[in-house]
């Protein structure tokens, strides 16, 4: 079976409550931030730990926060850390998520192709992203996701630079 489809129906069915970091299996909900990979841990380990049959160390830990750009101290906490929309820093980091999927939207309404491809995509996470938002239920991971998901396609739509340079001649000529 599909370790992520098992984690999905695991956490469903409540399997993970009382796991003492939650903000860890915030981490494995988002699909650009990785557990097992950095922790150099198998997927069933990360299972289990979540299950509270096995734990995960420090160091695993630590390598999971360095590897995602999450402070250590995120992932340690004991709660999950919220967003709150009453606060004008947290309503400042949820429009700097909005912003860049405006810069990815007019990056394919100037004509680059690829950014049309990711655009689908990135609206999708976008809306998803302000609809939590709006409901004061946004996790800090959460945010992290998303600014790396929308980061990431803008990097990959961005166009190749163009080669500067003085170009070989004929027989020599200057």
């Amino acid at each position: 079976m599909d370790y992520y489809l098992q984690f999905l129906r695991e956490e469903g069915a409540g399997l993970y409550k009382g796991y003492k970091y939650p903000n860890l299996i915030e981490v494995q909900k988002q699909s650009c931030l990785y557990v097992g990979y950095f922790a150099n841990v198998t997927n069933e380990l990360v299972l289990a730990a979540f299950r509270g049959e096995e734990e995960l160390t420090a160091d695993e830990i630590r390598r999971v926060a360095r590897y995602n750009g999450i402070p250590y101290s995120v992932l340690t906490c004991p709660k999950v850390i919220m967003l709150d929309m009453s606060r004008r820093r947290h309503r400042k980091m949820v429009a700097e998520v909005d912003n860049l999927f405006i810069r990815l939207k007019c990056m394919a309404r100037d004509g680059n192709q690829k950014a049309e491809k990711y655009l689908e995509w990135a609206d999708r996470e976008n809306q998803k992203f302000l609809k939590v938002a709006h409901i004061n239920k946004l996790s800090y991971i959460h945010y992290l996701g998303a600014k790396r998901q929308l980061s990431d396609y803008i990097l990959f739509a961005r166009p190749e630079p163009t080669k500067r340079g003085i170009s070989a001649r004929k027989g020599g000529e200057a």
